[in-house]
């Protein structure tokens, strides 16, 4: 819940969320969704 509050307060985009993206997609692809 304090995950969600500080994501719809966060205003900058992230550097390099693609790559970290692909990442967590890897290493994590069963507990990971994209949208």
């Amino acid at each position: 819940m304090a995950l969600r509050n500080i994501s719809q307060k966060w205003t900058m985009p992230i550097r390099d969320w693609k790559a970290a993206l692909t990442r967590f997609t890897i290493q994590f692809g069963d507990r990971i969704s994209v949208n």
